[in-house]
């Protein structure tokens, strides 16, 4: 272990300070020079002013984990839009953006659809997907999902999909509901 364990709490509580998220402390301690990525996200996402202030706030700890003659690469980064969603909160930050979804043994759904409101509650999440030319409406057990990764989209979502994102501006509208899956 490079970090030890006040270090760690002192990371916690300086990421909980910006409002955000400590996702993942990841150490790779097997090469010449020992490295420390500290994953960090926010319901705003993070802003690079925000993740340079973290960075110089910890860097003097990652002065002490190495040692002499054992350099220690501190890393402080956002999750990226490539890391899978896998918590209730990955969810609620997607709202409004397309995902690639595959489903665990037994369940279906839309395996590309847009997230729209989750239910925290319930364990659900409101996708929004294309059947053909028809919008379909789903509500997906989060449990249902195996992986879900967000699409980079190179151009504004479309209204009609952007308008059914939550049960209440949907309502009124022509649109086909699908099963609870």
């Amino acid at each position: 272990m490079i970090v030890p364990e006040p270090d760690r709490a002192h990371i916690r509580k300086a990421v909980a300070d910006r409002g955000l998220d400590l996702e993942e402390l990841r150490e790779n301690d097997r090469s010449a020079t020992w490295r420390v990525v500290v994953v960090v996200d926010g319901d705003g996402g993070v802003l690079l002013d925000t993740l340079a202030e973290l960075s110089t706030e910890l860097d003097p700890l990652a002065e002490n984990w190495g040692g002499p003659g054992r350099p220690v690469t501190l890393e402080v980064t956002s999750r990226g839009v490539d890391a899978p969603l896998e918590e209730p909160r990955h969810w609620r930050r997607a709202r409004g953006r397309q995902v690639d979804i595959d489903y665990v043994d037994g369940a279906t759904g839309p395996t590309r659809a847009r997230v729209g409101d989750l239910d925290e509650t319930a364990g659900t999440v409101r996708l929004v997907s294309k059947s053909g030319r028809e919008i379909v409406v789903d509500s997906v057990a989060l449990t249902d999902v195996a992986r879900a990764v967000i699409r980079v989209e190179f151009r504004p979502a479309p209204r009609a999909e952007t308008d059914l994102l939550s049960e209440e501006d949907a309502s009124g509208r022509g649109v086909r509901e699908g099963e609870d899956r």
